[in-house]
């Protein structure tokens, strides 16, 4: 069934919450209904919303972030170089803990 035309329009991330929420409620139901005690239930019960709540955070953040006008010196593509090492000199590689060949 299509939408009224003046239906406010809803984000997409509020469909995804609202399953979130859902299985907040359904699965401590599910396990209490399997036999497992309620403090258990409970604690999945926490978590879950835990879980939902910082995802929801996350996702309402980086909407917001997405929103705002990007400054002109990202949007150049500028990139962060490394200086090129002098004429003729050469540089030790990173030896990741372990001694160099050709050294005791």
């Amino acid at each position: 069934m299509p939408r009224p035309a003046h239906a406010p329009v809803r984000p997409p991330e509020d469909d995804l919450l609202r399953w979130a929420a859902l299985g907040c409620l359904l699965a401590p139901a599910v396990l209490l209904w399997r036999g497992v005690p309620f403090l258990a239930a409970a604690g999945a019960a926490c978590g879950l919303a835990a879980g939902a709540a910082a995802s929801r955070m996350l996702i309402r953040r980086s909407r917001r972030l997405a929103a705002l006008p990007r400054p002109r010196s990202l949007d150049a593509g500028a990139r962060v170089s490394t200086p090129a090492p002098a004429s003729g000199a050469s540089a030790p590689l990173p030896t990741r803990g372990r001694a160099p060949r050709g050294t005791p």
